[in-house]
């Protein structure tokens, strides 16, 4: 089955990208649009843009951009139905459907969903355990309120309990249907070699793990009998769920973290726990497993500024600083919170009240040079080759931060701090930067070889500077590349036959960047077409019209362009007066995101001049709308002028080849024509000409 178009289009006018995007991703508003680090790639510097007015989202780094439902599928990994149903969750819209998938078909599509809708039951089964059944509310329910949990709390985060027997969640989930093939899938039935099947979970407090979206991924278990082993039992991979790139508690924290700007790093499930109660619900916990960079950048989407809690009593507190240095390589801002001995979040948080346990963490937090250092020196009790060690270790930490202005302030508290000449771990900094990086460089050299290392073409639509410069709308330094790399035959030359030498070989590659110039001269042609299409020029004629009638027969050679193109000359047969938000809707209904993730790179523009530039800098700034007709006719000219050089390019390859006088006195008449076009034409560009085309 698959959703009403009806229904479709109900949920892409409901959907607002902004909200959506912000429930992944913490955003700030620089002008007309909200910007953040990418969440589709690593980097330390914001160009991810999400403008509301246009209902678009679009990365200036990696290229990802898309609507509301583009974003949902490419954060959740989700199919274009799983989106939808996502959104209409979101927007309280009820779903509409009608067959048209095979039974093949419909099982792969929903093979995913079928593991998070095991995943809901499983979560609700535990949790109606607890609360209802005489073991989980003498053992589960008795084990929180001893921990201190109040039922809020337990609501909040849907704690649950599962009974020791080997198969009550197998035997329930039988009852109400569930392929065990699928329960085994979600990690929450497991299969011994006889082939006995049995519950993975049992006689545990159950913490359900949930995604950004609120969705139930994965569970920790803990047990409550003192000698059992593993103490904390956790869900395996899944198809839903991958160990290193989720926190615990995110879903519930992430709008906290944003409020504050500050997220706290915690070890357990409890810690997190404990903390939310006390009125601290900006903190995660990493899940029992070393800090990944897929959970720091999970982290970094909300906030910049992350505080870790150290528990007091932690014997490999130095073991786990790597964490921190992972944190500072990506850019983070870190502090450190140590508690007392033998103490730990959870624990302080039962003997201190919210106020107190508050001031603690705002009185104790260190920044990570003041709080490595103090670990390390009293270690070091006066040895020199151990303060030397010492100094080696918080230098290696500083090394990592990717800004170099942080760089120099913590150099300088550490040189004030352990009394080091300033110049010597500046100098020893950047010994082990420059050995890092070799070792990173080593590695992908290792990579390469082990793939091969492939050349890469990027596509047509991703141009080089000097082709990226017209589009910007720079019109000589184009043409100064371009014709270095292509000779304009006099007419001496002309009449003279070519010889084919092996310089003919070595201009072809020379001859694949006219054919970049022209699919890009494309694009552009597109792209003035849905900015302005249905702007006047005049009172009888329209920007399409101008366009359509100067470019006439003039061949697409990009699928995708030439897609838009149809559907835009079709519509307006039709009567329909197309636009860019008309083509974004139409190609979300269709399902096919690369039409409108390459129709919002045409219309959008990385920088944009302030409203109120004018007027707080007296400075007018003529806009590109300003000077349309002469952009316009400035762009048919290029657009002719690349055509003209591209039929001389093919005159000259036919004139390398034996032919009949007559052919080839016309060919030869027949480019000398052409020359003189393309003087004229770069004449009235304003382009010097050098011979060479």
């Amino acid at each position: 089955m698959r959703i009403t178009a009806t229904c479709v289009s109900e949920i892409l006018e409901r959907a607002d990208v902004l909200e959506v995007v912000q429930d992944f991703v913490s955003l700030k508003k620089k002008g007309q649009n909200y910007w953040a680090c990418c969440p589709f790639h690593n980097e330390k510097s914001s160009s991810f843009s999400v403008s509301q007015a246009k209902q678009i989202y679009k990365c200036f780094g990696c290229g990802k951009a898309g609507s509301a439902v583009n974003f949902v599928m490419e954060m959740e990994k989700a199919s274009y139905p799983e989106a939808l149903k996502y959104l209409a969750n979101k927007y309280n819209i009820s779903l509409e459907y009608e067959q048209y998938q095979t039974d093949e078909q419909q099982e792969a599509q929903t093979q995913r969903e079928s593991v998070l809708i095991a995943m809901n039951f499983a979560k609700n089964h535990y949790k109606n355990l607890l609360k209802t059944h005489a073991e989980g509310i003498s053992v589960g329910q008795a084990y929180f309120k001893e921990r201190g949990f109040s039922p809020q709390t337990v609501e909040a985060f849907e704690l649950g309990y599962s009974l020791p027997q080997w198969d009550n969640f197998l035997q329930t989930a039988r009852n109400q249907q569930f392929v065990e093939e699928i329960l085994e899938q979600s990690g929450l039935i497991l299969r011994n070699e006889q082939g006995k099947i049995y519950d993975r979970f049992r006689g545990r407090v159950i913490f359900p793990i949930l995604d950004l979206a609120g969705k139930t991924i994965a569970f920790g278990a803990r047990s409550l009998k003192k000698d059992e082993q593993p103490k904390y039992l956790n869900s395996p991979e899944t198809p839903v769920y991958t160990k290193g790139e989720m926190l615990y508690g995110l879903f519930q924290a992430r709008n906290e973290i944003r409020k504050r700007d500050n997220c706290y790093l915690t070890e357990g499930y409890t810690d997190v726990i404990s903390m939310y109660q006390t009125g601290i619900q900006n903190v995660v916990a990493s899940l029992g497993t070393s800090l990944t960079e897929k959970q720091i950048r999970l982290m970094r989407r909300f906030t910049e500024n992350v505080t870790v809690l150290y528990d007091g009593d932690s014997a490999g507190i130095k073991a786990s600083l790597r964490g921190i240095d992972m944190l500072l390589a990506e850019g983070l801002n870190v502090k450190i919170v140590l508690f007392p001995e033998g103490e730990d979040p959870d624990s302080y948080c039962q003997k201190l009240d919210s106020i107190a346990f508050q001031a603690f963490l705002e009185s104790h937090n260190q920044d990570f040079i003041t709080f490595k250092t103090q670990l390390y020196l009293q270690d070091s009790a006066g040895d020199p080759l151990k303060k030397a060690t010492a100094i080696r270790e918080i230098v290696q930490s500083i090394s990592k931060i990717p800004d170099a202005i942080k760089r120099s302030v913590f150099y300088q508290q550490c040189s004030e701090l352990l009394g080091v000449s300033e110049e010597v771990l500046i100098s020893e900094g950047n010994k082990l930067f420059l050995k890092e990086q070799d070792k990173k460089h080593k590695e992908k050299e290792q990579e390469n070889k082990r793939t091969n290392s492939k050349t890469i073409t990027p596509p047509f639509d991703m141009p080089d500077a000097a082709f990226d410069s017209l589009l910007q709308g720079s019109e000589m330094p184009f043409f100064e590349n371009f014709e270095d790399n292509f000779e304009i035959p006099t007419e001496t030359e002309l009449l003279e036959k070519p010889e084919k030498t092996d310089k003919n070989k070595t201009e072809e590659h020379s001859f694949s960047n006219l054919q970049k110039a022209i699919r890009n001269q494309e694009k552009e042609s597109l792209r003035l077409l849905l900015k302005y299409g249905q702007m006047p020029l005049n009172a009888d004629l329209k920007v399409w019209q101008y366009l359509f009638t100067e470019l006439d027969e003039m061949e697409y050679h990009t699928a995708e362009y030439r897609k838009i193109l149809e559907l835009y000359q079709e519509k307006l047969v039709e009567g329909i007066e197309v636009n860019a938000d008309w083509l974004k809707n139409h190609f979300s209904t269709q399902n096919d995101p690369q039409a409108v993730s390459m129709i919002i790179h045409l219309e959008t523009e990385k920088y944009e001049i302030s409203e109120n530039w004018e007027k707080m800098h007296e400075i007018v700034t003529k806009t590109e709308a300003d000077v349309l007709p002469d952009a316009l006719y400035k762009h048919c000219l290029r657009r002719k002028l690349l055509v003209i050089k591209e039929m001389m390019k093919e005159t000259v390859e036919k004139l390398t080849i034996p032919l009949p006088p007559d052919e080839e006195q016309e060919l030869l008449i027949r480019q000398i024509n052409l020359s003189q076009i393309n003087r004229d034409i770069c004449q009235e560009l304003g382009i010097v000409v050098s011979g060479r085309y």
